[in-house]
């Protein structure tokens, strides 16, 4: 994961009302909300078990959303994934100015759900959730 130096507020604002927005929508309405944009379903096949995905792309946010699903293809999670990341910290400061926090689920409370931070190996994403 490449670093970005500036943390853009305003950007990442949008993008985690985008991630609200889909919460509760049906895949079909996702798609449609999101017409601008590049939008790709996946349909995931492992050990026998089924999962389906709705991704949508932000090429100048330079950003990934990835919709899940609940048995009824209604959302229910969007991880947020930057192509570059800033310093986490600069993250959490901004989380913790708008936000109250969870300290049971470990997780900011939004009005919509909620927003907790997802940290890999590999990657740091999003998570907001219903």
């Amino acid at each position: 994961m490449l670093l970005e130096k500036v943390f853009n507020e305003k950007v990442f604002s949008s993008l985690i009302s985008h991630g609200c927005s889909a919460l509760r929508l049906t895949d079909k309405q996702i798609k449609e909300k999101f017409s601008p944009y590049i939008v790709c379903v996946i349909d995931y096949y492992e050990k026998g078990e089924t999962d389906y995905a709705v991704e949508i792309r932000f090429d100048d946010e330079r950003c990934t959303i990835t919709c899940l699903f609940d048995v009824n293809r209604r959302c229910d999670a969007a991880f947020v994934f930057f192509d570059y990341l800033c310093p986490l910290t600069d993250y959490v400061d901004y989380f913790n100015t708008r936000y109250g926090y969870d300290y049971i689920g470990c997780r900011w409370i939004l009005p919509e759900g909620y927003l907790s931070m997802r940290v890999s190996k590999d990657d740091v994403c999003f998570m907001i959730g219903c």
